[in-house]
């Protein structure tokens, strides 16, 4: 047998759309998993609205001048604060995540009584 068969017996197809949308829809998120959704999108809004809010000096007047000739987007300030929501709803998910198995234990435990 060759590479080429062997490939070709082995080979599955890739999974259809409504496929990968129907394993999606089937799952359910408790409320700490929705409340990290949400915490990400708030810190991604937040984020970008603070990078304009609080810009950083593009170049200053002489060199030891505190005033600012041109103001650019703070992207650091922007990146700390998606950084920040990030981990904290990866947190927050994570634990949504642990109390949704133990409730499944929970769950099959009580039914085998």
């Amino acid at each position: 047998m060759n590479m080429f068969d062997e490939i070709d017996s082995l080979r599955r197809d890739l999974p259809k759309l409504k496929n990968v949308t129907d394993e999606f829809s089937k799952r359910k998120y408790n409320n700490y998993q929705i409340i990290a959704f949400i915490i990400m999108a708030v810190g991604l809004c937040i984020g970008i609205i603070f990078g304009n809010v609080f810009p950083s000096c593009g170049n200053t007047s002489s060199l030891y001048s505190l005033d600012c000739v041109t103001t650019e987007f703070n992207f650091s300030l922007t990146l700390a604060i998606w950084f920040v929501a990030f981990l904290i709803s990866l947190l927050i998910y994570g634990m949504g995540n642990i109390i949704s198995l133990l409730e499944s234990i929970n769950k099959n435990l009580t039914k085998k009584k």
